[in-house]
């Protein structure tokens, strides 16, 4: 199965729509985002949410450290930097709210954040995108921005699935539409059809590391991951890389499914190189919606 080759759309008009400010949460997606707007041209302003994105890694870009119920000084650093267009990339774990202090902003959208969060994983980020879109920012996803991240479809790399991946694929696929309606996770491993593990609250690195402990002396099982029905991708895209192909290695897996055209993949020529070299097979699939 050979990948197809993909055209992406120009970017200059993307530049002339204003600086794009990156509200940057855990994982390494923020920054492969930044480097990717800075090596076409752009330099984006980025808002770390404190305690989830790593300052470290940013040194080479302007960015303020906030926390995440600051949601007035969100606000004025964006339209002091001249962000028109507002992406939230990277999980953002949800917060304690007997510790929680915010601003007048966040106050307002406190209430609405409280509601949501008790709704599913997507609520924290929903709630927050829509307080941010109604105060005259344009939200995109980082897919949008970045059309070059997005997987594509066929399989990425050297390895193929076999039959019995398949079967596990479309297992996995047809798992996760069916919790869709609760909310519940992006990810799941499934072993000749047996589900190993659902992503719940732990995220997918933690679901691969519950899952280890089901190793067998052959590959044990394939990592199905792709976005629940309905699910706002400008917040939240399905996302892989390669610390989950090192993961998915460490757990003896065969191989992980993406859904193509709606996941992302952060350094693409690393992750396929691991996975090549592991045997592990990288699969873009087709997602009937």
């Amino acid at each position: 199965m050979e990948t197809p080759n993909v055209a992406f759309a120009n970017h200059n008009s993307a530049i002339d729509e204003g600086r794009v400010g990156i509200i940057a949460g855990q994982g390494d997606l923020p920054l492969t985002l930044a480097e990717t707007l800075k090596n076409r041209g752009e330099m984006p302003f980025l808002l770390l949410v404190k305690g989830e994105a790593d300052p470290e890694k940013y040194t080479d870009y302007p960015h303020e450290i906030i926390p995440i119920t600051k949601i007035g000084k969100f606000l004025k650093a964006l339209k002091r930097e001249e962000c028109r267009r507002v992406t939230m990339v990277g999980p953002v774990a949800r917060p304690d709210f007997k510790n929680l202090f915010p601003d007048f902003e966040g106050l307002k959208l406190l209430g609405r954040i409280t509601s949501a969060v008790s709704k599913g994983d997507d609520g924290l980020m929903r709630a927050i995108t829509a307080f941010v879109e109604e105060k005259g920012f344009k939200i995109v996803g980082a897919h949008e921005i970045a059309q070059e991240l997005l997987s594509t479809q066929g399989t990425l790399g050297a390895n193929h699935p076999n039959e019995g991946d398949l079967k596990d694929i479309n297992k996995g696929i047809a798992v996760i539409q069916a919790l869709g309606e609760f909310d519940i996770g992006q990810a799941v491993i499934v072993r000749d059809e047996y589900v190993l593990g659902i992503e719940a609250a732990e995220g997918t690195e933690n679901l691969i590391k519950r899952c280890a402990t089901h190793k067998f002396e052959y590959p044990a099982g394939v990592l199905v991951k792709l976005s629940k029905p309905g699910q706002d991708l400008r917040a939240d895209m399905p996302t892989v890389g390669p610390d989950t192909v090192r993961q998915a290695i460490n757990a003896n897996l065969r191989g992980i499914a993406i859904e193509a055209e709606a996941s992302q993949i952060v350094d693409r020529d690393e992750t396929i190189r691991l996975a090549d070299e592991a045997g592990l097979f990288l699969l873009g699939t087709v997602v009937p919606r």
